[in-house]
């Protein structure tokens, strides 16, 4: 593949060695690869696989396909017409375009030309059409080499996605179909895998799967209602795998819906499992324009401790009356946190972000409170960061370039037991996967939340055979 200069693609289901092939085929170039993905869970993959196989860094620059895009319209502003820095949902169609216009200008055909030797496309199962139409300028430039799986197409569009039919096998050379489950191999999964072969053959065809019969090693099926609440084994899943130090992904459908399931299972596990963020950051973001918009130090304080609760447990536990109501308190002999109330007595008084990092900190480093949607409380400290480095910016104007470095640098994941949807962990793997409500999911959530796991994948459902 790292030889190939035309146009082609390679199948590559889930956990076949995509990732490794990539990066191979980047260690065998003579000259630097631009290697695009559709998600920041894909930037971080990429990334420690070419760590992992040591393929120095002036081979490779890993990026998105909007985080390009962006980068490429801002270094030329003038020729490209584009100058905002953090696009909203409605800009990207539009950036895309710009993008795609901005390839046909000689001068920027010379510096990619100059700046790559080749292009790789990891995900492309996942590309809009406007995505690929710039996607076909750039293979117009570079030799150009497409790898995906149509059966992992979970993301939804205003617009279709991208027809492999009628815009890639007419048009591209097939270089290529994985067929080892490398990913269960290497874990000494070999059933697991094996299974999760004849389970996306089934799915491909829209067959469910049968869960009633016996079920091969790695997979076991937990036949409990999450969504009643009432049942003391509602949650013994989890707890089952709190007792390895294995990563552990907890996987909901990608719809809204199910996205709100992930926080409040999270709360109700006490942050023992954290919940993933959506890395356009809506909440963070809800919460910036808040506290820019606050009318009074009062209600600053107010929505600083309404954000705390949404990231933590027992947050009112450690605050007086007082603070809860936005309002100056004073410690007394009965005061259980001194030292929370005073921080909270000094963000009133300065309304710095110092201060206001300071009581987090404080709120958040109290052995009664536990923490469940750390990654957006992460994201917050790093957005008062940026603000204490730039206190002449406001909140909302330091949150754009903390969220601009984000998306270019990709999500760090620091805790390992983590619930998300299968938006947030394709691309991803963890040891264990739990697949929740999998009668509810379409065939092609399924397939992705199934294959996360590379030892074992525990099945919660009511059902007998899924999708339901």
């Amino acid at each position: 593949m790292a030889d190939f200069v035309g146009k082609g693609y390679v199948i590559a289901p889930a956990g076949y060695g995509k990732t490794h092939l990539i990066a191979r085929a980047v260690q065998a170039s003579t000259r630097r690869q631009l290697v695009l993905t559709h998600t920041y869970a894909g930037v971080n993959a990429i990334s420690k696989k070419m760590q992992l196989l040591r393929v120095p860094p002036s081979r490779y620059q890993i990026d998105t396909i909007a985080s390009w895009a962006l980068r490429t319209c801002l270094y030329f502003p003038k020729t490209s017409k584009w100058k905002k820095d953090n696009p909203t949902k409605n800009d990207w169609g539009k950036l895309y375009a710009a993008c795609t216009a901005l390839l046909d200008r000689p001068f920027v055909q010379h510096v990619v030309k100059c700046s790559y030797g080749g292009v790789y496309v990891d995900e492309y199962q996942d590309c809009s059409n406007q995505q690929h139409e710039l996607m076909e300028a750039v293979g117009q430039l570079l030799p150009c080499r497409l790898l995906g799986d149509p059966m992992q197409a979970i993301f939804g569009f205003d617009e279709q996605p991208v027809d492999w039919e009628t815009a890639i096998y007419p048009n591209y050379q097939l270089l290529g179909e994985l067929k080892t489950p490398w990913r269960w191999k290497l874990a000494g999964a070999d059933e697991l895998g094996q299974w999760l072969g004849q389970a996306r053959a089934l799915l491909l065809e829209s067959k469910q799967l049968p869960l009633d019969e016996q079920l091969p090693v790695g997979v076991r099926r937990y036949s409990v209602d999450l969504n009643e609440f009432g049942n003391r084994k509602r949650l013994r899943v989890f707890f089952d795998f709190l007792k390895t130090d294995d990563s552990v992904s907890a996987i909901h459908s990608g719809d809204q819906k199910s996205k709100n399931k992930t926080y409040k299972l999270a709360q109700s596990l006490a942050g023992k499992f954290s919940s993933l963020e959506e890395v356009e950051g809506k909440d963070l973001h809800r919460f910036v324009k808040k506290i820019d918009s606050a009318k009074s130090p009062g209600e600053r304080l107010r929505q600083t401790i309404v954000f705390s609760k949404g990231c933590c447990n027992a947050v009112d536990g450690v605050l007086t009356a007082a603070t809860r109501r936005g309002e100056a308190g004073k410690v007394t002999k009965t005061t259980k946190c001194p030292e929370t109330l005073e921080a909270a007595n000094r963000y009133l008084a300065t309304g710095s972000c110092t201060d206001m990092a300071a009581l987090i900190r404080l709120i958040r480093g109290r052995p009664e409170v536990t923490i469940y949607r750390r990654d957006l409380l992460n994201r917050m400290m790093g957005v008062l960061r940026t603000h204490e480095e730039n206190p002449g910016l406001t909140f909302t104007e330091a949150a754009n370039p903390y969220q601009r470095e984000f998306r270019y640098s990709g999500r760090p994941i620091r805790h390992n037991k983590l619930i998300g949807t299968t938006l947030l962990v394709k691309g991803l793997e963890y040891d264990h996967a739990i697949v929740l409500e999998a009668e509810s999911m379409t065939s092609k959530d399924l397939y992705v939340a199934l294959t996360r796991g590379a030892k074992s994948v525990t099945i919660v459902t009511v059902s007998g055979a899924i999708p339901g």
